[in-house]
């Protein structure tokens, strides 16, 4: 049974802000030093802002200097309460994942689904087992220019923009909202209760 996420009412995938978001840590495997070698072209081509949620503002900092990455149109946001993350990612355009790998279970991206969010994550394992064609787009890991690709085509094309957003948002709630992992359980238990009693059957 995958893992559960709290499926916020009231969101729109329509009627968002002119902006992109990455949450995560800022450790290599994250992939933020992919995403802000993209930026500068990203910004360029589309005008979008970038908030960058859960990582330590003092390295997003010293990553961009190290990068070379003007911080314009970046917002550095730090480490952000739950309802905070949730607000952040109901009012973006587009989640972006770029992690490299050793993902276990894209619960980012289960997050933003909930939020009607459409991500644009790295094909990686972890990642696969949750994204869709439907609601997702997926970029080799660790290459800039397909990432800078994906958004500006995320992002010149609302329809679609806000159609991978309605269609994540009915994913989380037919496959990771709460009571529908509650009745998989229920049902996952019932089973091994049936198995257990059978077994001790005469």
């Amino acid at each position: 049974v995958p893992n559960g996420v709290l499926v916020p009412e009231g969101v729109d995938p329509e009627g968002r802000e002119h902006r992109i978001l990455f949450a995560g840590r800022q450790e290599p495997r994250k992939g933020l030093q992919v995403l802000l070698r993209a930026w500068p072209e990203i910004h360029r081509r589309t005008g979008a802002r970038l908030r960058v949620a859960g990582a330590d503002p003092l390295a997003v900092r010293l990553l961009l200097t190290r990068l070379r990455v003007p911080d314009a149109e970046i917002d550095v946001l730090g480490f952000l309460s739950q309802d905070e993350l949730t607000a952040e990612m109901a009012s973006a355009k587009a989640l972006v994942a770029p992690s490299l790998g050793g993902e276990s279970f894209g619960m980012v991206l289960t997050r933003a689904f909930a939020c009607a969010t459409p991500v644009v994550a790295s094909d990686i394992p972890g990642y696969r087992d949750v994204m869709t064609p439907e609601t997702s787009v997926a970029v080799p890991p660790g290459d800039p220019g397909a990432l800078a690709d994906a958004v500006e085509a995320l992002l010149a094309d609302e329809p679609r923009r806000a159609a991978l957003g309605a269609a994540a948002r009915e994913l989380a709630l037919r496959r990771y909202s709460w009571p529908d992992i509650a009745h998989r359980l229920v049902a996952i238990y019932e089973d091994a209760r049936g198995t257990a009693a059978a077994r001790a059957a005469p």
